[in-house]
């Protein structure tokens, strides 16, 4: 019997720590969308917030937020090879390829980011790579893959740092990690219950094993 999983991961925070940098981009684009600019002392409580939240509180008008968005992702275009791969990450990667596991990744950042940002860190080992410009149902983009591929759902797994890529999984029907290194805190994570809480990529191996044997 195959016991192989497939785990897809989100990439902003997850695999990419580029929190700050989007901070400083998002702040740039205040002046030139006028909203509100992000204040150091504002960063922790906005990690307790959900994406829907933080718009309302930069009071960014949900029309704006898909020009704000392409916007961004251009910007980041230019600074990606500077992006730091989260600690651990690549250890914990090459090990569940290693071990035969199926690996993908569904981002809401353009795949041109993804791949530019793979290649600079030398990661070959994901299947497939697929960016879904639905910021408010990434469920739907887990369906869609899900489907394509004819997953089980019963083995796929998602893997992400914030409350909307748990939210995503569980209207999919799949089991979800949540990491705390990165956009949403600890906190707002443990709010919508994922299957998984992790606070070092390595545990996540120590989750594929357990399940890989059950």
């Amino acid at each position: 019997m195959n016991n192989h999983l497939t785990i897809i991961f989100d990439f902003d925070g997850t695999i990419a720590d580029t929190f700050h940098k989007i901070i400083s981009i998002s702040n740039r684009l205040a002046k030139e969308l006028n909203f509100k600019t992000i204040l150091p002392e504002e960063i922790n409580d906005l990690k307790n917030k959900s994406a829907v939240e933080i718009i309302k509180h930069l009071d960014i008008p949900l029309l704006k937020v898909p020009k704000l968005a392409s916007k961004a992702k251009k910007e980041l275009h230019k600074e990606i090879e500077s992006i730091h791969l989260i600690e651990g990450f690549h250890e914990m990667i090459m090990e569940l390829k290693k071990k035969g596991n199926n690996l993908g990744i569904l981002t809401s950042n353009s795949s041109n980011n993804v791949h530019k940002f793979l290649k600079t860190h030398k990661l070959d080992c994901f299947d497939f790579v697929t960016s879904s410009h639905r910021i408010w149902t990434k469920y739907k983009g887990l369906h869609k893959l899900i489907k394509e591929f004819k997953l089980d759902f019963k083995k796929v797994i998602y893997v992400g740092d914030e409350t909307r890529d748990i939210e995503a999984a569980q209207k999919a029907g799949i089991q979800s990690i949540a990491v705390t290194w990165g956009y949403n805190s600890p906190k707002a994570l443990k709010k919508c219950r994922p299957d998984y809480t992790v606070n070092h990529p390595q545990e996540i191996l120590e989750i594929v094993k357990k399940l890989t044997k059950s």
